[in-house]
């Protein structure tokens, strides 16, 4: 027991105090910086790893919009392709052609062609084919335009095309575009499905080649905020907000945990923008590593300086405490005897010596006092009886003073028992003084503010005897009434708290205007600060005298730290000090300012852009001062016209390029153009401002037809594109694909854009002839010679006349090819194929439909003897003879048989069934001539 008590006498000496007292600080300014450190290299480490995250995240997001795009274009290019324009939609060559496309891009899961009824026709591996998709989504949008489609469950080819049952279900992403006929209409919708495995599998090979991926997660969330992948996210692994695009946060994404996340919007490159969104998220763990070996390294350092200081301090304590204890040590035997004591102890400082000098001294002088004091005492107590007789008979005429007061006075005990009330207390209450004396004062106090009247007073003490006090009470006419108490409290010996003397007096009339002052100005303190701006004055010499709570808070500083001591100009950026210190003498000068914006950097980091104006207020002689000065946060007009200006630069450079011409017309008159423009029609920079866009087209006739066919379309709201062909400033032909909207109803104004495909139409043109023309002769061929046939079937049926179709076969072709080879048989074929066309009329048609056998269209024939006519001239053309080359001179001649339209057939098949039927028989009969001559 003993030990315990001397280790607690231990603890509260001096030395130890001081030493707890200096490791305490000394810990405490450890752990302060410690936390500034870690705040700050956290928030460094955060914007570091962000950046990380958006870097890592953008080639991504490039690399999937870049694919979406391609993927679209491959389709809309082969939507165009002929063989899917003009030939049957259920060819083996287009499903060919489609297989060789599944196998140059693996990832294409199903292509097909279905009709405009919705029916596939063709299709990689014949999957789903004659079935029909008129309800899917790719092909009705497909039919109004390209389209692209975000990621789905596959429906119809999930059973086709997934090997294990058990796998998960397959999803696509969805292309169509529209397959035309040269008038324009739709024959038919191409669509191909893209295994969403694509775009999972290049987010995993990107995050593969990154050097620093260390558990780098890749998401994307469409539009209406569904986790595309992975698909396997559960709602309590999502987090209930994501930062905005560009923007990183410390997300809690539910049982995983916290993670650095940032987000960046996948680019618009397909016509339909599918509204991605990229996540990359990290988890806090990892990026936050290098903090905790910091936080480590930290308290190990703060531990030992700790232990080392209070060390030092224990020493140097004690050194110092040592003297003193021994001066105690006399002074408690000076106390216990009485006697004089020894104060002579050695000590190692000046100060200590020149103590117990004075202790010393001071001994024999109490000693002495004390003497002196026991006779004074004797003479003292004679006194005091005198003086108490003589105070008893002033107390008596006090009394009658009291009493015609015409304050409230009153005494009371340490329990507010009431011992005297004079006459005015009786009068403010309605009370007789023997109704009064012995109860407590609390009855006449207005109950709501007992409470604080009571409070106030148990506050009282021997130091501070004197309480003033304003309560409401309630007079004896029942009126409530404000009062002003000045309490005066008194203590026995011991301090101990006797008695209480009040003196009152009625304060209502300024009470009441003093509330209604204190009213009006808490209105207006009220509005002064919580106004949606900042209010500040400064002096002359700049430093703030004023201000209100939001320009304190936007600046991260106490009032205390402000008033009197800062200056604005302390809280600004080094350009905003630069543009203050430039203004701020021209202000004390004119008196006022318009309003200049700074960046205003608060003591907590946080910077936002103010708008300042001021004026000036001046005193009678004129002089300075003080200002009213006025601060508005214009951060995100500041921001906002920031984006403005980025958002212009980036229109005007994705406007002003040199590949797509653009061009803003008013009245038909170009009042904007890009460089683009002036290029593809060859004029010089800025030839084409203010023309006319007449002096683009062919003729007078395709700019008025251009102008009915487009304008209405705008007129209601709706989109105008067309392929069509218009002419340059050197008069030259060029093919463009034109789109247009109306940008206003009211001025009239719309944008057109213009793409040159003049190389794409010549390419067009070139497949065509080949698809539909004999590439020995350069006749048309058999497919197109069935086209014409359906054309000219057709007009007969509107015209009322004939058609002749002639089915023709050399006859001695084939001794010529045996005799002098292949070219020379090519040679008779061309020649054959030129006197065709130079014998056949206008509107006729002469094709070779393979071999030695050709076939002629005669058309719009009013008798049939007309079309005798013309085979005759035929037939002695083909019979000239016919020099070769090679040097001899041959000659053949023609069976031909002819079928009439609708005489003798009414179908096309029928019809070439009967002219081939005629050829043979006639060439039967010039054989068994020939053999009967023989």
């Amino acid at each position: 027991m003993n030990n315990i008590v001397q280790l607690l006498l231990w603890v509260r000496t001096s030395r130890v105090r001081l030493t707890l007292l200096f490791g305490g600080i000394s810990l405490f300014m450890a752990l302060n910086v410690a936390m500034y450190i870690d705040h700050e290299r956290t928030e460094e480490l955060g914007r570091v790893n962000s950046d990380l995250l958006l870097l890592a995240g953008k080639p991504i997001a490039m690399a999937l919009a870049e694919g979406l795009k391609e993927r679209e274009r491959e389709i809309v290019l082969l939507s165009h392709h002929p063989m899917l324009t003009q030939g049957p939609l259920d060819s083996a060559v287009i499903e060919g052609h489609f297989e060789e496309i599944q196998q140059s891009f693996p990832a294409y899961s199903w292509i097909g062609l279905a009709d405009e009824k919705g029916l596939v026709q063709s299709s990689t591996g014949g999957v789903l084919k004659h079935q029909s998709v008129l309800q899917r989504p790719w092909f009705s949008a497909g039919l109004n335009g390209p389209y692209s489609g975000d990621a789905h469950e596959a429906l119809l080819l999930d059973k086709h095309l997934r090997a294990d049952p058990a796998a998960e279900p397959l999803r696509f992403l969805d292309f169509s575009s529209p397959v035309r006929r040269d008038d324009g209409g739709v024959r038919g919708v191409l669509g191909a499905h893209l295994n969403w495995q694509w775009a999972t599998g290049l987010i995993g090979d990107a995050l593969k080649a990154l050097p620093r991926a260390d558990d780098l997660e890749i998401l994307i969330v469409n539009r209406q905020g569904e986790f595309l992948h992975p698909r396997n996210i559960r709602d309590d692994q999502k987090p209930n907000a994501l930062p905005s695009i560009g923007a990183f946060a410390n997300v809690q994404w539910g049982k995983d945990g916290e993670f650095l996340t940032t987000t960046l919007a996948l680019p618009a490159t397909t016509i339909q923008s599918l509204g991605w969104t990229l996540v990359v998220r990290q988890p806090m763990a990892v990026a936050l590593a290098p903090i905790e070996q910091l936080h480590v390294v930290i308290a190990r350092w703060s531990i030992g300086l700790t232990g080392i200081l209070m060390l030092m301090t224990y020493w140097v304590a004690r050194r110092f405490s040592l003297p003193i204890e021994q001066l105690a040590d006399e002074a408690r035997r000076l106390d216990e005897t009485g006697q004089g004591a020894d104060f002579n102890i050695k000590a190692s400082t000046v100060e200590f010596a020149h103590l117990s000098d004075a202790l010393r001294k001071m001994t024999r002088h109490l000693l002495q006092s004390k003497h002196e004091l026991l006779e004074a005492n004797l003479v003292l107590e004679e006194k005091v009886r005198d003086r108490t007789a003589e105070i008893a008979l002033r107390e008596l005429q006090y009394k009658g003073i009291l009493e015609d007061q015409t304050e409230i006075i009153c005494r009371f005990k340490a329990d507010h028992t009431l011992t005297y009330v004079n006459d005015a207390y009786c009068r403010m209450f309605g009370l007789k003084i023997e109704d009064v004396l012995g109860q407590v004062w609390a009855p006449v106090v207005h109950p709501d503010d007992l409470t604080r009247v009571k409070q106030e007073l148990n506050a009282i003490s021997v130091g501070n005897p004197v309480l003033k006090i304003e309560n409401r009470v309630i007079a004896g006419t029942g009126e409530v009434r404000w009062c002003q108490f000045v309490n005066r409290a008194y203590f026995d010996s011991e301090g101990r708290l006797s008695e209480w003397q009040t003196v009152g007096r009625d304060v209502t009339s300024n009470k009441l205007l003093e509330l209604e002052l204190q009213k009006v100005s808490n209105e207006f303190q009220d509005l002064y600060n919580r106004a949606p701006c900042g209010y500040y004055s400064v002096d002359a010499d700049g430093v703030i005298v004023r201000i209100n709570d939001l320009a304190l808070n936007w600046m991260g500083a106490e009032r205390v730290d402000v008033l009197g001591k800062a200056r604005l100009v302390d809280y600004l950026d080094q350009a905003g000090q630069a543009t203050y210190k430039k203004h701020f003498p021209a202000f004390l000068e004119h008196g006022r300012t318009d309003p200049i914006e700074f960046n205003l950097i608060g003591r907590n980091g946080i910077t936002r852009r103010v708008s300042l104006a001021a004026t000036a207020v001046r005193g009678e002689d004129g002089r300075f001062v003080m200002s009213r000065s006025v601060m508005y946060d214009v951060s995100e007009l500041f921001i906002m016209r920031y984006q403005l200006r980025q958002l212009n630069a980036e229109q005007e450079a994705m406007l002003d390029n040199d590949l797509l011409g653009i061009a803003k017309l008013k009245d038909r008159k170009i009042v904007w153009r890009n460089k683009a423009l002036e290029r593809i029609f060859g004029y010089e920079p800025g030839e084409l401002l203010g023309v006319d866009t007449s002096c683009m087209y062919p003729s007078e006739d395709a700019y008025r037809e251009f102008g009915l066919e487009a304008y209405p379309v705008l007129k209601a709201g709706q989109h105008f594109r067309k392929q069509t062909s218009m002419r340059k400033k050197s008069g030259d032909a060029i093919w463009l694909d034109i789109s247009g909207v109306r940008l206003s109803e009211e001025t009239g104004e719309s944008l057109w854009l213009l793409q040159d495909i003049s190389e794409m139409k010549q390419y067009q043109a070139q497949v065509e002839h080949i698809a539909f023309h004999d590439a020995l002769t350069g006749l048309p061929n058999r497919l197109l010679f069935s086209d014409h046939l359906r054309l000219s079937l057709a007009l007969n049926d509107r015209m009322g006349t004939l058609t002749a179709l002639c089915y023709l076969d050399l006859d001695g072709f084939k001794p010529i090819n045996d005799r002098f080879g292949h070219e020379a048989g090519d040679e008779v074929l061309r020649e054959i194929a030129t006197r065709l066309l130079t014998t056949v009329r206008a509107n006729d048609t002469a094709a070779r439909m393979g071999g030695d056998e050709f076939a002629l269209l005669l058309t719009n024939l009013t008798r049939q003897e007309e079309a005798e006519l013309v085979i005759r001239r035929v037939l002695v053309a083909i019979k000239q003879p016919i020099s070769l080359k090679s040097g001899p001179t041959v000659s053949v001649s023609s069976s031909v048989g002819v079928a009439f339209y609708p005489t003798d057939a009414t179908q096309p098949a029928a019809l070439f069934a009967k002219a081939d039927s005629a050829m043979y028989q006639q060439k039967m009969t010039r054989q068994e001539n020939e053999r009967a001559v023989l």
